[in-house]
């Protein structure tokens, strides 16, 4: 038996490049923390070269596609954060179990910077 080709009822049709999604304000808040720890993080020096200014670098994945929390994340200078996406923290000189401390000392660095907070 011979079979006949199967025909579209539709055509195909291109669809456009999905445009970026953007972050609502609590996902920018659990990412990032706000916008005033964004801009201190950018002026602090890279944690690996001690220049300036900085990008926030998260220090892993939150998994599923998603960022890690803002108490995961530590300044680093544009050319090292794309040598770090590029090919990892090693290529830093950073050790694994070293990164989760630096992320500590950066979170209680920022706390120190706030103050006491007022209820």
């Amino acid at each position: 038996m011979k079979r006949t080709p199967l025909k579209r009822k539709t055509k195909l049709v291109a669809k456009a490049k999905p445009k970026a999604k953007k972050r609502s304000t609590a996902d920018f808040a659990r990412v990032y923390g706000s916008k005033a720890r964004v801009a201190w993080i950018a002026a602090q020096p890279c944690v690996a070269c001690g220049r300036g200014p900085c990008e926030t670098a998260h220090i892993k994945s939150g998994g599923m596609g998603r960022k890690a929390d803002y108490t995961e994340t530590v300044p680093l200078c544009s050319p090292c954060h794309r040598l770090q996406h590029a090919k990892g923290w090693g290529a830093l000189g950073f050790p694994v179990s070293k990164l989760g401390y630096l992320a500590y000392v950066t979170q209680f660095k920022y706390a120190q910077t706030r103050g006491p907070i007022d209820d």
